[in-house]
């Protein structure tokens, strides 16, 4: 597959799916910091009840890769806009959204950049990467793709291009674990507030960079991604509360 110049019309791409984008502009610092400020005030104070752990693990001077669970489309949101001011992160997102005229203004501005979903395109992988080496933050999701029952209380494994990723980039592995989102943005359901406003409870967990030096200096390799892709989720589960799943289903 050839690049995709955003210049070009975007619309002419609907007719299939993307594997990945190439986009000519740069996050703006200042979009991610305005929006984010904005948002985490009137979404935390007005709508929902946000549980913040840890923000002081992500970096605030250099790039990062920040790697949370995925249970709802609404992760990304509350994920990013607890971090500024730390540098601006890009971040993939389902190619389907990219119909929305919002989605896709929010797009120039946090340069999200779309793929198929189940794609196994190691070109997303290298693209990520180098966007990552240049300097970017990126958020990505180390399972791949929502898991359908967070009812369940674990993590679907990882996925080995999330390994190829941690493997390929020299910028620190945060990890983050997410709960409560699910009831935000329901698979198959638009935004959800609540019977009530601040009646959903949502909780962000940000740990501390996952050390990976000595499975970096391995060679490429399944056996190597998969390790470090193992790794990462168990820094992940690690932040998951010990208590039993909290079903807020009965709030909506």
């Amino acid at each position: 597959m050839d690049w995709i110049d955003y210049k070009d019309d975007i619309s002419k791409f609907y007719r299939g799916p993307l594997d990945y984008f190439n986009f000519n502009y740069k996050t703006s610092q200042f979009a991610f910091n305005f929006i984010g400020r904005i948002s985490k005030h009137i979404l935390q104070n007005l709508f929902y009840k946000v549980e913040v752990d840890g923000i002081e693990n992500v970096p605030r001077e250099r790039n990062f890769v920040l790697m949370p669970n995925h249970i709802s489309h609404a992760d990304s949101y509350f994920a990013m806009i607890n971090l500024y001011p730390c540098k601006a992160a890009n971040a993939i997102a389902d190619e389907k959204l990219f119909r929305s005229p919002f989605f896709r203004k929010a797009a120039t501005l946090f340069n999200a950049f779309p793929v198929r979903k189940g794609t196994k395109n190691l070109e997303i992988v290298n693209y990520a990467a180098k966007r990552v080496n240049n300097g970017d933050s990126l958020l990505w999701y180390p399972e791949g793709q929502r898991h359908k029952n967070p009812s369940e209380n674990k993590c679907n494994p990882g996925k080995l291009g999330s390994g190829m990723l941690a493997h390929s980039v020299d910028a620190p592995i945060v990890p983050c674990f997410i709960a409560g989102t699910e009831f935000v943005m329901p698979v198959g359901k638009g935004i959800q507030i609540g019977k009530i406003p601040r009646s959903i409870n949502i909780l962000l967990r940000y740990g501390k960079p996952i050390y990976l030096d000595d499975l970096r200096e391995l060679p490429s390799s399944q056996e190597t991604s998969q390790k470090i892709v193992d790794r990462i989720m168990i820094a992940i589960e690690k932040l998951r509360p010990k208590n039993e799943y909290i079903d807020q289903s009965h709030k909506l």
